[in-house]
């Protein structure tokens, strides 16, 4: 007879999606499911080629871990060669951020004021409108 305390421990995760084993190109493990997509290269409007490919690949994850590694950016979330590029990608990063938050300021400079004018011309007309309305209402 077979008892419990005879039967092997199993570990594991057992069903559910199958993940795969991807690298990032600065050396860390990222397990995750197969992105996979069809695709259909045409030329002229005639097809020329269609597969399958795995999106996974397209945000710069590798299949096999890299032999020379890169650094990562946080400004762009992806990966440079030499601290030259990530500081040429912070500077890009930090010149596109203070023109936009300029005109973002200039903008709001000139919407704000406009748009609590005509706030202010709405809450009047409500309120002579209730009050019209309080004194057909108390005859």
């Amino acid at each position: 007879m077979v008892t419990a305390e005879d039967q092997p421990v199993v570990t594991g995760h057992f069903g559910g999606q199958p993940k795969q084993r991807y690298w990032t190109p600065d050396g860390r493990e990222i397990y995750a499911m197969p992105d996979m997509h069809e695709f259909a290269r045409t030329i002229n409007g005639k097809v020329v080629g269609q597969g399958i490919r795995d999106a996974n690949l397209d945000k710069g994850w590798l299949i096999q871990e890299p032999i020379k590694l890169q650094l990562h950016c946080p400004h762009c979330d992806y990966w440079h060669s030499t601290q030259k590029e990530r500081k040429e990608c912070e500077a890009k990063k930090n010149a596109f951020i203070e023109k936009h938050s300029k005109l973002a300021k200039k903008e709001l400079k000139v919407d704000s004021s406009v748009r609590i004018d005509k706030l202010e011309e709405a809450m009047s007309e409500i309120k002579t409108m209730l009050v019209n309305l309080t004194k057909k209402i108390g005859k």
